[in-house]
């Protein structure tokens, strides 16, 4: 596989996990503190949001590390995108 490749598929991990982001904003006065799509507990949601950051941080990155590589396997392997 590409570095770009790689970015693509960070890509699209990134945005499947866009929606299960919560609807408001950590820090602001929003009172919709629901899931954005499924009703997930804590632990899975806070889980998704790690894993979301990461993938977007791997979809922007110019140069992937063996560590980049081997995180995003695991993604691909947990969300089921083989």
């Amino acid at each position: 596989m590409t570095p770009a490749d790689h970015r693509r598929q960070a890509a699209s991990i990134a945005t499947y996990l866009a929606q299960f982001e919560r609807t408001d904003q950590p820090g602001t006065t929003a009172s919709d503190d629901r899931p954005g799509y499924a009703d997930l507990p804590d632990t899975d949601r806070d889980r998704r949001h790690h894993d979301y950051l990461l993938a977007m941080e791997l979809a922007q990155t110019t140069a992937l590390t063996d560590e980049d590589v081997h995180a995003l396997d695991q993604l691909r392997r947990r969300y089921g995108f083989q």
